[in-house]
């Protein structure tokens, strides 16, 4: 205690309490203000904070849900825990290098010829040392995928070279050599939805450590451009075989190939909010043959209006234009022109196969555009057949929107059965067009006889008259009343009047009239292009737009319809010189997928998928009728309009 003066010491007795005396206190109630503040006081993370504070007339506050001030009160943050990827940057005490206890590719010859080339000169350096020879995990050299390594001992200073523990694609370019793990790896990426970015975390998730994105890219644009050099010449020669087959088989004029063709897009083109034009940036013209039942790809085209540099560009303040600006243009479509004219994506592609084949009959769907642009690039003589199924689809929404009475169809829901009966007119027509057909051998003037009587027996089954009328002039059914409720419920009957029965045939006329004949002579379809429209998908998802390899994918994916999965495969690595080793697994695995993709196509597999889609189609129709045209629904309903004691009431 420091020292303390008289005058201090005389102060601090006379303020004491005296001896023997009550305090000054003592006696006296003391009364203290409560104050009612309920605040609490909370110190959040400074990530929590930022995603919670509020400012209320420059006040930091919390907000409840209803958008009004809690009773709890923002304090300073304090700083973010640690992550998990900050915590494991810094590599732990091991005598062994993090990176060698990933999970890592070599060629096991390579690494068997390292080992044993490292073991021979260490022994001859110094015969005495009993250390061992490790892979210096410091002096790793990653090359994408592929690694150079060296060896070193654990207990002399011997330090091999560095072995290339990948093998090399072969080039008559200068630099160093692409590995084939490399160059495989962008092939396979190619074939499927995902890009560089998720391989990238497929690589992460597997414990491998991944190549740079820049060098990916610049690999997957190398092996894309090799894909459409690839399949270009492959379609060539697919014309060229095919004229060459239809002068062995005696075609007057072999160069004459029926076609069919579609136009699709990477996203639809009439949902468009952020931007004036339509929403569609990449739009696929496809052409197959029709002369043989494999309607192989003679011909594609992407038309793309996606360009990075052009947009990294304008946001310079630079003024560019797609296509053809200075630097790397992936556009070959300006933004001015629609992404949906498809009268000139076919007259372009028309001009493309017009070098081996000329188009003697084009089918299409219903718009009239793709065949005036191949009659531009062929020649007005081109025939325009009608696919059966868009025809089927033209047909099931004009039954829809026919003007049929209001009495014709009664049931729970009107809409529903209108829609059951169009799809079951639908079906009914293209089943009497097939049966015909086959019966007739393809007689056209013998079947545009013959369907006048089938129009009328349609007309009559439907109505509830199928017997006599269906087993004389019917193809398909035999007067048990099975074809016309294909898809209608049991208990729903159509009682159709006189305006209804024209109204009925005029919609039938669409398929089975004169006219629809001739254009559907050939029975052709284009199922092949929607199905490699479908197949396009896998490639150049809706969800993800490559604009720079986005022609390589599509071409791509083209050759492997064209050849298979196997050959593909092995084609487009013997174009990169990345050539897989003959008897290896892998080829065993090829073989198999293919084995599985050729059972998969045969007659009698096509045969039982059909029925198991019909089975489950009915199934589901079915069950659909039992759910909402069950009984109750149609039983008839109290009519109390003439009770005399429930007149005043409004609700009777």
């Amino acid at each position: 205690m420091g020292f303390i003066t008289k005058r201090k010491k005389n102060f601090l007795l006379n303020f004491a309490f005296k001896p023997g005396r009550p305090g000054p206190a003592k006696g006296k109630k003391h009364h203290f203000e409560k104050r009612s503040n309920s605040y609490k006081y909370v110190r959040l993370e400074r990530s929590s904070f930022e995603a919670r504070v509020a400012f209320n007339e420059n006040i930091l506050t919390f907000r409840d849900v209803d958008g009004s001030q809690t009773q709890a009160k923002p304090l300073r943050p304090r700083a973010n825990r640690i992550r998990y990827v900050n915590m494991l940057r810094v590599p732990a005490s091991s005598k062994v290098h993090p990176d060698l206890l990933t999970n890592t590719v070599y060629v096991p010859a390579l690494l068997q010829s390292m080992m044993s080339s490292e073991n021979k000169k260490h022994r001859l350096r110094s015969d005495k040392c009993k250390g061992d020879l490790v892979i210096d995990g410091s002096a790793s050299v990653k090359w994408g995928l592929g690694w150079r390594e060296r060896l070193l001992c654990t207990r002399c200073k011997y330090v091999g070279k560095h072995y290339k523990l990948y093998n090399e694609v072969q080039s008559s370019t200068r630099g160093r050599k692409a590995a084939q793990i490399n160059v495989g790896s962008q092939i396979g990426v190619a074939s499927t939805s995902i890009g560089n970015t998720g391989f990238l975390r497929i690589l992460n998730t597997t414990y491998i450590i991944a190549p740079s994105p820049l060098a990916m890219q610049k690999q997957a644009n190398k092996v894309n451009t090799a894909m459409k050099s690839l399949n270009e010449r492959s379609m060539c020669d697919i014309r060229k075989n095919l004229v060459a087959e239809n002068a062995k088989i005696g075609q007057q004029d072999p160069t004459l190939v029926n076609v069919e063709g579609d136009t699709c897009y990477n996203n639809p083109i009439f949902k468009s909010d952020a931007i004036p034009f339509q929403a569609g940036t990449i739009a696929i013209s496809t052409m197959c043959e029709n002369n043989t039942k494999n309607k192989q790809n003679v011909g594609v085209l992407v038309s793309n209006k996606l360009c990075r540099t052009s947009s990294m560009l304008r946001n310079k303040g630079q003024p560019v234009q797609c296509p053809n600006h200075r630097g790397h243009c992936t556009a070959n479509v300006s933004e001015r022109e629609s992404i949906g004219d498809k009268g000139k994506y076919n007259e372009v592609l028309g001009d493309l196969i017009s070098q081996d084949i000329k188009i003697s009959n084009f089918t299409c769907d219903g718009d009239s555009r793709a065949i005036q642009g191949v009659r531009k690039s062929h020649g007005h003589n081109v025939g325009h057949l009608r696919d059966l199924r868009h025809l089927g689809n033209s047909l099931k929404r004009e039954l829809n929107k026919a003007p049929f009475s209001k009495g014709m169809l009664k049931g729970h829901s009107k809409c529903n059965i209108r829609s059951r009966f169009a799809l079951s007119v639908k079906a009914r027509c293209i089943a009497e067009l097939k049966a015909a057909r086959k019966k007739l051998q393809g007689d056209i003037i013998t079947l545009k006889k013959v369907m006048v009587n089938v129009i009328s027996t349609i007309i009559l089954c439907f109505n509830g008259y199928c017997g006599t009328s269906c087993a004389k002039y019917s193809y398909v059914c035999a007067g048990t009343n099975r074809q016309a409720k294909k898809f209608m419920p049991n208990n729903v009957k159509v009682k159709m009047v006189d305006s209804d029965q024209h109204v009925l045939r005029k919609c039938l006329e669409m398929v089975l009239g004169p006219a629809a004949l001739d254009a559907t002579k050939l029975l052709t379809t284009t199922q092949k292009c929607e199905a490699a429209n479908r197949s396009y998908q896998a490639v150049n998802p809706k969800s993800v737009t490559f604009s720079r390899n986005c022609v390589g994918r599509i071409h791509g994916q083209v050759y492997k319809l064209n050849n298979g999965y196997a050959n593909s495969v092995i084609a487009k690595t013997m174009e990169l010189h990345a050539n897989l080793t003959q008897g290896s697994k892998v080829i065993k695995q090829l073989a198999y997928e293919d084995r599985n993709d050729l059972n998969r196509k045969r007659t009698s597999a096509t045969i039982k998928a059909r029925a198991l889609r019909a089975r489950t189609r009915n199934y589901r129709y079915k069950l659909h009728e039992e759910l909402h045209y069950g009984k109750g629904i149609s039983d008839p309903k109290p009519d109390f309009e003439g009770l005399p004691h429930l007149k005043h009431h409004k609700y009777a």
